[in-house]
């Protein structure tokens, strides 16, 4: 079994110090740095910077780490079921993803913290969402890693999950397969408007029918960030996590 999966998605960007205001606006704490590189911890989960480039632009990818040894987790996650195989890419050894709908992502050994500081704001959490037409191939591969279904819809639209070691990812259905970062606030989001507003970052709140959201200019212009008010009203959604 996989233990202690941690959300670690990565965010290539052509502005390091906006994304780095806006993370430490919320309460993020940076907990490694190198050039073009820094990984902050937030209330549950992971954040990694990546200064962007022309063969890597501004954008998300999907990315976990795991305290399971990866040669281990590797076979776990294969005998799931998981398009999976070890390899080592340019930060070492790690799980190497490839989905049918083509997202790839990795499955690494964690992150060492190298910088220390107070702790990061408890009310933050992580949540890359991954897109795509078929959300139960997605949901098989995040359960594959070792993600657990928390939240779901019951029009197949939407599945949060959560991670035992932090964070949560989500599967949502949509004709292309893509990946955007996202975030939730376990509290009154207003307070995280407040922060945002405080540290000069341009924030909107928006009240959707199933809960609130802020939604924040992304530095690299691409789309709003969205950090959604924990969801209160579990109506059309079944709580999979009160089930055995």
């Amino acid at each position: 079994m996989i233990t202690d999966l941690t959300a670690q998605p990565i965010r290539f960007t052509a502005d390091l110090p906006a994304w780095q205001r806006l993370l430490e606006a919320l309460g993020a704490r940076l907990i490694l740095e190198r050039p073009g590189w820094l990984v902050y911890a937030v209330g549950s989960g992971r954040v990694a910077l990546h200064q962007a480039s022309d063969e890597q632009p501004p954008g998300t990818a999907l990315a976990f780490s795991t305290t399971t040894p990866v040669p281990d987790a590797v076979t776990t996650a294969a005998a799931a079921g998981v398009p999976i195989s070890l390899g080592r890419p340019d930060h070492g050894e790690a799980g190497m993803v490839s989905a049918p709908d083509g997202t790839a992502f990795t499955l690494d050994a964690p992150t060492p913290v190298e910088q220390d500081g107070p702790p990061a704001d408890p009310r933050l959490l992580v949540l890359p969402i991954w897109y795509g037409p078929d959300t139960a191939m997605i949901r098989d591969v995040l359960q594959g890693v070792g993600a657990r279904p928390r939240l779901v819809a019951d029009d197949g639209i939407w599945t949060d999950l959560t991670c035992e070691g932090g964070g949560l990812v989500a599967a949502h259905r949509a004709d292309d397969a893509a990946l955007e970062l996202a975030f939730e606030w376990d509290g009154d989001v207003e307070e995280a408007l407040a922060l945002l507003t405080d540290a000069g970052v341009r924030a909107t709140l928006i009240d959707e029918t199933y809960s609130r959201t802020v939604q924040v200019e992304d530095p690299d212009g691409i789309k709003e960030v969205w950090i959604n008010e924990r969801q209160s009203d579990h109506y059309g959604y079944t709580d999979a996590s009160a089930t055995p």
